[in-house]
């Protein structure tokens, strides 16, 4: 300030600076600066600061290009305190504090009651005039769309998002039960009528030897075929006496025809003093062929209803997923079969054959919301520190690619991101531009300002009125968007 000549000096006040921190300090500096034929006036967005700047008067603005566009004005307080400063230093006709003596109360003349009356007057015009005008500002912001594609990994292993460009792999799983059936085309056989004959026993002893009825006897085969007596009988006494018996088998069907002297067994305590055979074939056995299910049946049954099923599956996967969420496979995969159920059994009879399946399905996706949080993450990465800045709801994403099965169990896609890009406007310092000016000025001024390509549309209320309003809070500021 000592050795400076311009007629203004502007003070950047930094934000944490803690000098000439109360009123008396920046009077005393403001003081030396007007003894030194200088304005000063302060940078600083520190609210202590500009409230003891405002009360000594000194002029306060938010960035150096406010403070070379708008005019430095003084504070009412500032002339105020002038004046008394100056009427101070005057000399007094009258002591105010002399008692003695009467004084007469002098009459105002008519021209001085005449000029009060008008200054009041004035001054409730001023009054109106700066709180009822109003002014709406509409700034046409130029909006850009942007885009950008970046490669995304899928990893199944993965279970939070890396922002680098690798996304978890979500699993949707549904569990579902069904049942099919269809006609059996097979055959079975089974026993019908019980096999007959007549065996031979010989007396191996001296003595006779009661044969009773139902005495068992069998073949001599590995997987022996039982018969057994329809009558007693006795041998006569003797070795190599005979009698003949009549016999049946145990279970009825063909398996009881065998041929002559394959029944040689007894199946009895006295065995061991007889000989038995069948000169003849036993005969009478049948089978009888009803439905069953096949192999074949079974096979196909179980195709269809998988078939069924995994169009199922899809159809409840995707009523689980969300709007933008990507299905990294054409169908779901089956992850466990928790019950099957084939009614008749294998090997039984029935006219139609039912399957009953219970199956858990999974199916692979990559999250929607995981998908935008990578955008929104990677668009706002680009405008740190910028004056430019991304309109967040206009973000939107689509990938460029679909994996389809892969054994790879890192897959990959493009994903393309679109969003539009718009400029940030300090409002405050646009209305503190334009206090009291007349439209035109406040037109060119703002468009210097923001550097527009078109000037700003400024609507006065009520329209006759000239100026723009001198109260910040009468000024509205409004941003029109323009897609470019």
């Amino acid at each position: 300030m000592d050795w400076t000549q311009a007629p203004r000096v502007l003070l950047v006040w930094p934000d944490r600076g803690r000098l000439l921190s109360n009123r008396l300090d920046l009077v005393m500096l403001e003081r030396y600066c007007s003894a030194h034929g200088s304005q000063l006036a302060l940078m600083t967005k520190n609210p202590e600061i500009q409230f003891h700047a405002e009360q000594a008067g000194i002029p306060v603005f938010h960035s150096r290009k406010s403070a070379q566009l708008q005019p430095w004005r003084k504070s009412f307080r500032e002339f105020r305190r002038r004046d008394l400063e100056e009427q101070a230093a005057e000399p007094r006709e009258v002591d105010l504090f002399t008692r003695g003596g009467s004084s007469q109360r002098k009459e105002i003349p008519l021209w001085g009651r005449i000029t009060f009356f008008t200054l009041g007057v004035l001054g409730v015009l001023s009054i109106a005039g700066m709180l009822l005008p109003s002014a709406e500002v509409s700034i046409q912001d130029q909006e850009i769309w942007r885009e950008l594609v970046i490669p995304v990994q899928v990893d199944p292993d993965l279970e939070e998002i890396i922002f680098s460009g690798i996304l978890p792999a979500r699993e949707a799983i549904v569990l579902l039960e069904e049942q099919a059936s269809r006609s059996a085309t097979g055959q079975i056989s089974i026993p019908d009528m019980y096999s007959q004959g007549e065996v031979i026993f010989s007396n191996l002893a001296e003595n006779p030897i009661q044969i009773p009825k139902d005495t068992i006897l069998s073949t001599a085969a590995e997987n022996p075929i039982l018969f057994i007596t329809l009558s007693p009988g006795e041998t006569p006494a003797g070795q190599g006496e005979e009698i003949a018996i009549r016999i049946q088998a145990l279970e009825p069907g063909s398996s009881g025809n065998v041929d002559s002297n394959s029944i040689t067994r007894i199946n009895h305590e006295f065995g061991a003093d007889l000989v038995v055979y069948n000169p003849e074939p036993t005969s009478g056995g049948s089978d009888l062929l009803i439905p069953s299910p096949s192999q074949e049946d079974r096979e196909l049954l179980s195709l269809s209803l998988q078939e069924d099923l995994d169009i199922l599956a899809l159809e409840k996967t995707l009523q689980q997923l969300s709007d933008g969420d990507i299905l990294l496979s054409p169908v779901p995969y089956l992850i466990e079969t928790e019950e099957e159920t084939y009614i008749p059994e294998e090997g039984s009879s029935g006219d139609t054959l039912k399957l009953t399946r219970r199956v858990r399905f999974g199916i692979l996706f990559v999250s929607g919301e995981d998908l935008r949080t990578l955008a929104i993450n990677t668009v706002n990465a680009q405008y740190r520190g910028s004056e430019l800045e991304a309109i967040q709801n206009s973000i939107s994403v689509s990938p460029q690619y679909i994996p389809g099965n892969s054994s790879d169990p890192t897959l990959e896609l493009d994903l393309e991101i679109k969003w539009i890009e718009k400029r940030i406007f300090d409002k405050t310092e646009i209305i503190q531009l334009v206090l009291g000016k007349i439209p035109t000025e406040a037109e060119d001024l703002i468009k210097e300002f923001l550097n527009l390509s078109d000037p700003p549309v400024i609507n006065l209320k009520p329209q006759w009125w000239f100026r723009l309003p001198a109260l910040p809070f009468r000024i509205n500021i409004n941003l029109v968007g323009s897609e470019a």
